[in-house]
């Protein structure tokens, strides 16, 4: 899958971890197979950056594992058993205790499964797929593939740089002929652009300017936006985080500028309730590789996994608005739950992790662009986004394919002069395809 960016103040390494990241047959433990099973209850637990710089990205996952398995559990559990979502661990986003808590969740309290994971580090990743634990979380590094036990929200495929489709289907869609290009002298936003660059290229679109080394947080970003104003840009893409893009918009109203923006970070509904911010956001664009959370209350029928996240986070979290970090912690859970009802009563590590890995079109009831775990872990999926805007106030969905609110591409086309739209993906939620 394209990475679902977040952005990220801490440096993590990118190097791909060369065990992690290889090729090589996965060699996994065969001990605990059954740890936190009882003949009533199933632990689990959770791994997450409740504190540091970006509590507000990762945090959230919990609350809506949490959801997802409190109805869980009003319903009677899975099998006769009960999930207790005992050990909620936070890594402080700190790299060294990350694999600190992911030794403590196996080690010392025994945990079936981690579900549940949002960090920006992911060190303790290989120590979990070594063991065989079941993970599921967000997938926004390498430490998720190859591993046939990982399972990140979408597919655990992270592929920081190749091209990107979606930016070119923006710039097109927005007769955008000219583009500039934003992002931190990090790796985590620079290289999240440098895929949207090569998106651009691949389509012919002038890549008009760049600049991916704005010391992170942003403070003043005048000086780029004149350059992009001289070089002619008519659509800005930025991979900054929400700081830094609402501090892009401010300066590009002040110029003077009519540029279609598209930001990678910033699609929470929280946001829009500042007036101030809502006003800076107006007119732009966002990609998600989830179903918008507009979904969920227009076509419920279509995209209820969707109508049900939006339901129980009202019910469990009455007081907690929809956010992106909540939606990966409740799809998390789906996706283990799933798996729980496949493997049945005799329940072990590895019959859940196989009956996974049999899915080949598993959407969380709409929620995702199908997703095919029989190559999830080591390739792309497909390649299909959903698109929003802010108009007034609010994320308004844009494009779609065939009914869907996810818009799907062909890739690695012979010669592209503009981007290919796939309309025959099977089970793509809410899409009328006929067979």
């Amino acid at each position: 899958m394209k990475i679902k960016f977040k952005f990220i103040l801490t440096i993590a390494v990118l190097s791909c971890l060369i065990a992690a990241c290889s090729n090589a047959k996965q060699q996994i433990s065969n001990t605990g197979q059954t740890d936190g099973v009882t003949s009533n209850q199933i632990t689990i637990g959770g791994l997450a950056s409740l504190t540091g710089p970006l509590t507000a990205d990762f945090a959230p996952i919990f609350t809506g594992v949490s959801a997802y398995i409190d109805r869980i559990n009003a319903e009677g559990g899975v099998w006769g058993r009960k999930i207790k979502f005992a050990y909620q661990l936070d890594d402080a986003s700190d790299p060294s205790q990350d694999v600190d808590q992911a030794r403590n969740l196996v080690s010392t309290f025994k945990v079936f499964a981690v579900v549940g994971v949002a960090t920006p580090s992911f060190e303790g990743a290989s120590y979990l797929a070594d063991n065989g634990v079941p993970v599921f979380g967000m997938a926004i590094n390498p430490g998720w593939w190859p591993a046939k036990n990982m399972f990140g929200v979408g597919g655990s495929y992270v592929d920081f740089t190749g091209p990107q489709n979606e930016v070119a289907y923006l710039a097109e869609m927005t007769h955008s002929t000219k583009v500039a290009v934003l992002a931190y002298n990090i790796a985590e936003s620079s290289q999240g652009c440098t895929g949207a660059i090569a998106g651009l290229k691949e389509y012919g679109i002038d890549v008009a300017y760049t600049d991916l080394g704005i010391p992170a947080p942003a403070v003043d970003l005048s000086a780029d936006v004149a350059k992009i104003a001289a070089s002619g840009a008519n659509m800005v893409v930025s991979c900054m985080d929400l700081s830094g893009n609402l501090l892009l918009s401010q300066d590009i109203h002040q110029q003077g500028l009519h540029l279609t923006q598209y930001w990678y970070d910033g699609y929470d509904p929280s946001v829009l309730n500042n007036p101030t911010d809502s006003n800076l956001m107006n007119s732009v664009y966002f990609s998600l590789q989830n179903a918008p959370f507009t979904a969920g209350t227009q076509d419920p029928i279509e995209y209820p996994g969707m109508a049900s996240y939006l339901k129980d986070m009202e019910k469990y979290f009455p007081n907690t608005l929809p956010s992106e970090a909540s939606l990966d912690g409740y799809l998390s859970a789906d996706l283990f739950v799933k798996g729980l009802k496949m493997a049945g009563r005799n329940l072990t590590r590895t019959k859940l992790i196989d009956d996974i890995n049999s899915l080949t079109s598993y959407t969380a009831g709409g929620a995702l662009a199908p997703v095919n775990w029989k190559i999830a872990h080591f390739t792309s999926n497909i390649d299909c986004q959903a698109f929003v805007q802010v108009v007034n106030g609010q994320f308004i969905n844009r494009f779609g394919s065939d009914g869907s609110v996810f818009t799907c591409f062909k890739s690695n086309l012979k010669n592209p002069t503009k981007v290919v739209l796939d309309n025959n993906v099977p089970g793509l939620p809410g899409a009328y395809i006929s067979k």
